[in-house]
This record gives structure tokens, C-alpha cells and sequence, in this order.
């Protein structure tokens, strides 16, 4: 776990929604809350930290989106694979909670 934050490029659109994270070769998985996302990775929050360099999946629950920016949304994936590049612990949360940030890796098709 470390404090360093990389930003992602282009604009961050801000929503909270919930996700799904998995490890490759492993039916565990960790439910999240997505905080934003812009083109090339998201940053969530969850009650597990991530390791530097992790290589994760990262998947949208079914949920109702009443009244958010539908055009923002359709730019997020549904599903996606991508690298943790920071990852730091929220403070005074209650169970302890983690901000991700997640980068895509690029599209190999």
C-alpha cells in the first residue's frame, strides 16, 4: 500500500455505483464502490487494500442509475482489466476503508 496518487488522463466523471473486484485464478471477489473514472482507469473505494502493481478485474454490479449523466456512464466499461497504481487508507473510517486507482491496461483487439 502506498500514498501516491497517479491521475488518470482526460475527465474524471464522479459517480457511486458498485463494482466488482476479482484476481485473476480466483473465484474470490471484493464488492466496492466505484468513486469516479475517466478513459483510461477508475479509482473505488473498498474495504480490502490492493498491492502496488496488482493485476485485477474489475466488473459493473446491476444497478438502477436514476437521474445520472447516462452519456457519462456509456464510456465505462462493464468489465475491464487493469493495473492498481495507488492505493491509500481513508482516514477515521470505521470498518477500515481504502481508495483504489485502478489503469486500464490498453485493449489488445
Amino acid at each position: 500500500m502506498t500514498d501516491s496518487k497517479v491521475q488518470g488522463n482526460g475527465r474524471r466523471v464522479g459517480y457511486n455505483i458498485p463494482i466488482y473486484i476479482s484476481f485473476f485464478n480466483s473465484k474470490y471477489s471484493v464488492e466496492a464502490q466505484l468513486v469516479d473514472h475517466c478513459t483510461d482507469g477508475i479509482s473505488f473505494i473498498s474495504d480490502q487494500d490492493f498491492f502496488l502493481g496488482s493485476a485485477i478485474i474489475f466488473r459493473v454490479a446491476p444497478c438502477t442509475l436514476k437521474g445520472s449523466g447516462y452519456s457519462d456512464l456509456e464510456i465505462l466499461p462493464s468489465i475491464r482489466i487493469g493495473e492498481v497504481k495507488w492505493c491509500r487508507k481513508l482516514p477515521g473510517e470505521t470498518p477500515t476503508a481504502y481508495e483504489v486507482g485502478l489503469k486500464y491496461y490498453p485493449q489488445v483487439y
